[in-house]
C-alpha cells in the first residue's frame, strides 16, 4: 500500500516531510508519493513553475528513500483533479492499494471534489488533522473506519483520521519570510534554500 500525497508544494518544507515520514510508519505503508500538482484547482496558480516546485521536491526528497517524487499530474498538465490521476495510476498498477493523503481543511471541503465517491473507489482516505481546524465528521460516515491499524486489509474506499504531530511551518509564511528577507530556518533544508536563493524564487 502506498500512499499519495498532493499539493502545490510552494514550496515543499520540513514539515511536508516530517508528516509523510510519521504518516508511512504509522500506517507501514510502502512508500509516500508527493504528487506535486501542475494547475491546482482548490488553491491559488503558484507564482513559481511547475518545474521549478518539482525541483524542490527532488532536493528535499533525496535524502529520504522510502518518500518519492510522482510527476504524473505535471506530465499531464492541465488542471489537476485527484480522480483523473488515481484512474491513470490504477491502470497503469491494477494490483497497488492507494491512499490519498490529505489535510483535515481539504477534506472538510471534499465533497465539493470532483467525483468524490469514484475518488473511494479507487483510494483509502488518510485524513490528516492538525489543531484548530475542526473537523466535519458528518461526511461520509459510512466510510469512516474506527480501527486505524486495519486500513491495510482495504484496497479502497475507507476513511481514517490521523492526529499528526504539531508543526510550524507553513508555506504562505515562509513565501512572506523569503520576500521580507527573514529567515526560515528550520522550515527549509539547506539545500531547498540554496536552491531558492540561486534561482531569486520567492522573491519581489
Amino acid at each position: 500500500m502506498i500512499a499519495l500525497y498532493g499539493g502545490t508544494f510552494n514550496p515543499v518544507h520540513e514539515g511536508h516531510i516530517a508528516l509523510a515520514r510519521e504518516v508511512r510508519d504509522a500506517f507501514e505503508l510502502e512508500s509516500v508519493e508527493f504528487l506535486p500538482s501542475y494547475l491546482p484547482v482548490h488553491r491559488d496558480v503558484p507564482e513559481v513553475s511547475a518545474e521549478m516546485r518539482k525541483k524542490l521536491l527532488e532536493i528535499a526528497l533525496d535524502p529520504y528513500p522510502e518518500l518519492k517524487l510522482n510527476c504524473d499530474e505535471i506530465n499531464r498538465q492541465g488542471a489537476s483533479f485527484a480522480i483523473d490521476t488515481l484512474q491513470f495510476i490504477s491502470e497503469k498498477f491494477p494490483q497497488q492499494a492507494l491512499c490519498w493523503l490529505m489535510g483535515v481543511d481539504a477534506f472538510n471541503n471534499f465533497l465539493s471534489w470532483k467525483k468524490p465517491l469514484g475518488i473511494l473507489q479507487l483510494a483509502n482516505l488518510i485524513v490528516c488533522a492538525r489543531p484548530g481546524v475542526q473537523l466535519d465528521n458528518t461526511i461520509l460516515p459510512m466510510h469512516h473506519l474506527q480501527d486505524s491499524a486495519s486500513l491495510k486489509n482495504h484496497k479502497a474506499g475507507k476513511i481514517v483520521f490521523y492526529s499528526m504531530q504539531p508543526n510550524n511551518c507553513s508555506s504562505t509564511e515562509i513565501r512572506m519570510f523569503l520576500k521580507q528577507g527573514k529567515s526560515v530556518s528550520g522550515c527549509l533544508s539547506l539545500p531547498v534554500l540554496e536552491f531558492i536563493h540561486r534561482h531569486n524564487l520567492y522573491t519581489n
